[in-house]
């Protein structure tokens, strides 16, 4: 392949591991893949952590929204208490600051994309509060930043102009390239229903590369490698490193 698709695990190793932990994070880098993909937003008291929902009631034995709890309190709850293993060890959601210090400790070269959880507000807050901490602890070239708050984007880069930004698509738009153009973004970030063939064509007719998430089917998995999509984001790393190898492993045949 002239160009070779970088795999992301999607909130960690997320079918073997609970999402969204340090524990997911550092069995993903433990495989061959390029990085991983992760959720930031701020507790009550700005504490960046890593977590997905608005709320923590799906992933851990707490209820309430994330925005609702100091640190201190956040940190009580267990990640790991709605996973499929109950058998599996308590987990904390982790501040950002730990799952950078895992990725510097594992494997410092990797490649992360950042989604900014905007639930409320403008996201400027977040912003200020995660790029600076990033920066600190990464070579800046390795990070994207997404977010479906494209406001939120649009501040980021206007502060920090030399970042790397993705805009997320999760409904169907004519022009997702549009906005992206106009904001200098790095990628389209599409949901993978959203990736027709069409659709891929048409970003790169306008300059931009495709992220597509979050894909676990093999037979999509091959069909977005074969079209070198820049980045696929899957919650089976695993797996989609086993469907890159057999596609390489095939041309080095024909």
């Amino acid at each position: 392949m002239a160009y070779e698709t970088m795999l992301l695990a999607h909130r960690g190793w997320s079918t073997q591991y609970p999402e969204n932990t340090c524990l997911a994070f550092e069995q993903a880098l433990g495989l061959p893949i390029e990085g991983l993909e992760f959720d930031v937003q701020l507790t009550a008291d700005e504490v960046p952590v890593v977590i997905h929902d608005a709320t923590v009631d799906r992933t851990t034995d707490g209820s309430g929204e994330v925005s609702a709890f100091l640190y201190r309190e956040i940190r009580k709850l267990n990640a790991a208490a709605n996973f499929v293993d109950k058998g599996m060890a308590e987990q904390p959601i982790p501040r950002l600051v730990e799952v950078l210090n895992s990725i510097e400790r594992i494997r410092p070269e990797s490649y992360f994309n950042v989604e900014l959880k905007v639930y409320e507000g403008d996201g400027r807050a977040l912003v200020d509060r995660v790029v600076p901490l990033i920066q600190q602890c990464s070579r800046g070239d390795n990070v994207l930043y997404s977010s479906f708050h494209h406001g939120c984007l649009e501040y980021l880069k206007s502060h920090f102009p030399e970042v790397e930004i993705g805009l997320l698509y999760r409904e169907p738009a004519p022009e997702p390239w549009y906005a992206a153009k106009h904001l200098g973004a790095y990628s389209v970030n599409l949901k993978y229903g959203l990736a027709t063939d069409d659709m891929i064509a048409s970003c790169r007719e306008h300059g931009m590369r495709v992220c597509v998430w979050t894909v676990d089917d093999p037979n999509q998995i091959s069909q977005f490698i074969r079209q070198q999509v820049e980045i696929l984001i899957t919650n089976a790393p695993d797996l989609a490193l086993d469907v890159r190898s057999r596609l390489r492993a095939s041309e080095m045949h024909s």
